[in-house]
């Protein structure tokens, strides 16, 4: 860049602030580079109200809202179904699946993504967590349990009245991580994982553990919106509105809540 000619000793002899005040003809700040967010391949499967299955397969941004979607159970996981126990990757839509308070439930969708070393998920490392036979309790799970890191399980303590006005709460699988109870594991290679969706909010025994069916939150709208938010409605082509996912079926809590609550 080529600045105009200043005589020397009118420049040196002018004050700070008439030099900061001169027409001078300046670089434009450099535009803040945001790195372009990556995109991954997403793959779902929906009822449609007319019974037909529709299948989706397209990409889109490798984004905690979207990842959210289709990792929480690992290949494997088993389901309580009408006809009897089926693993996750087995399930169709249209099946009925056993929830806690609402009896058999039509599945009404099923996402799904690999989970690789080479393919982490955002802000994070490829990593699932191992629940051993009866951590939380008599045949909870049984047998172990994989989940990926979007699953939410329903945990109880007194404690969380305090945030939540109940005693129950959908904490991440993450806050529940002690190398014990709760073992971190790093796939060796790709690892499908999957996410259940039915026409309301369900908790569902995966293993006989509870844990929740896919919901995207309360807050959607204010995490993503235009564009990201349609390409997002689009992976739902059984739902005509954010509004068509219901109510939360119990409160959530962030990892950060439960273990601040834990050591209070």
């Amino acid at each position: 860049m080529t600045y105009p000619h200043r005589p020397g000793g009118a420049a040196l002899a002018s004050p700070v602030a008439q030099m900061q005040t001169g027409q001078w003809t300046a670089r434009k700040p450099n535009a803040v580079q945001h790195a372009p967010v990556p995109a991954r391949r997403f793959e779902a499967l929906a009822l449609l109200p007319n019974g037909d299955l529709h299948e989706i397969v397209q990409r889109a941004p490798s984004h905690p809202v979207f990842e959210s979607a289709f990792a929480a159970l690992a290949r494997g996981t088993i389901m309580a179904t009408e006809d009897g126990p089926i693993a996750v990757e087995d399930l169709l839509p249209g099946t009925r699946i056993e929830t806690r308070d609402a009896g058999y439930q039509e599945l009404m969708w099923i996402g799904s993504i690999p989970l690789a070393p080479r393919m982490p998920l955002a802000h994070m490392p490829a990593r699932l967590f191992r629940i051993p036979v009866d951590s939380f309790g008599p045949a909870r799970p049984m047998p172990d349990l994989m989940l990926a890191p979007h699953a939410r399980l329903l945990h109880r303590s007194p404690k969380f009245h305090e945030v939540v006005k109940d005693d129950s709460a959908l904490t991440p699988v993450t806050a529940f991580e002690d190398g014990y109870s709760v073992i971190r594991v790093a796939p060796a290679s790709s690892v499908n994982v999957y996410h259940l969706a039915f026409r309301d909010h369900h908790i569902l025994r995966a293993n006989g553990l509870e844990i929740e069916s896919f919901h995207p939150g309360n807050d959607l709208t204010s995490r993503v919106g235009g564009d990201s938010l349609r390409l997002f409605m689009s992976f739902f082509p059984h739902m005509r509105s954010i509004a068509d996912f219901g109510p939360l079926v119990a409160p959530r809590l962030s990892a950060e809540e439960y273990e601040n609550l834990i050591a209070a």
